[in-house]
């Protein structure tokens, strides 16, 4: 068995599975083959070179500290302006994307604390409409009945989240008139009820 071969091939499939491990998510799978590659390399240079040919060995150890961080920085900087790098690496979004997705996420923010009315039944999600504006909203976790007034309370991506608003209970102005009976009188004073004499 040629130890030199595979202390070769080792290190070349290692610096491979290292470039892979930036651009493919693997959850550490090819990181784990590559650090399995690299011991078979020094293993196989071990073999061939630190008894007979110290000069070897030492060259080998060199062009792994040389080689592992120059492959990596190269590849970072080179692959995603390749065309196979372009497959696999997705464009950042523009300033424009990013700026209409924050303009929109602005505007939904400035409507929490006013309030609107289901068009949809909630349940839990449906249509409000503020401001003559309709939007996309949740309540939490209620069925809400259409044409009931809610109020903004908070946004959760694109959705607002609406509570039901609490109507104040109107007092009758007249309860106290109902408790107590009315007493009428006469036109000449007197009461509408005798007394009873003791």
């Amino acid at each position: 068995m040629d130890y030199s071969l595979i202390a070769i091939l080792g290190l070349i499939i290692a610096l491979m599975m290292f470039v892979a491990e930036i651009f493919i998510p693997s959850g550490g799978l090819i990181a784990v083959l590559a650090l399995s590659s690299m011991a078979a390399s020094l293993w196989g240079a071990w073999m061939a070179w630190w008894g007979t040919s110290p000069a070897f060995w030492w060259t080998y150890i060199a062009s792994i500290i040389v080689l592992i961080p120059t492959t990596i920085g190269m590849s970072v900087k080179i692959f995603p302006n390749t065309a196979w790098g372009k497959k696999f690496i997705h464009e950042a979004p523009t300033l424009e994307e990013v700026s209409g997705f924050q303009a929109e996420t602005d505007h939904l923010r400035s409507l929490i604390g006013k309030t609107g009315k289901t068009q949809t039944l909630l349940n839990p999600s449906g249509f409000v409409i503020v401001d003559h504006e309709r939007h996309h909203c949740e309540s939490q976790g209620m069925i809400i009945d259409p044409r009931v007034d809610v109020e903004i309370i908070a946004v959760e991506g694109t959705r607002l989240v609406v509570k039901m608003v609490k109507k104040p209970v109107k007092e009758s102005s007249d309860t106290e008139e109902k408790s107590a009976p009315k007493r009428e009188s006469l036109a000449d004073g007197s009461l509408d009820f005798e007394v009873p004499e003791t």
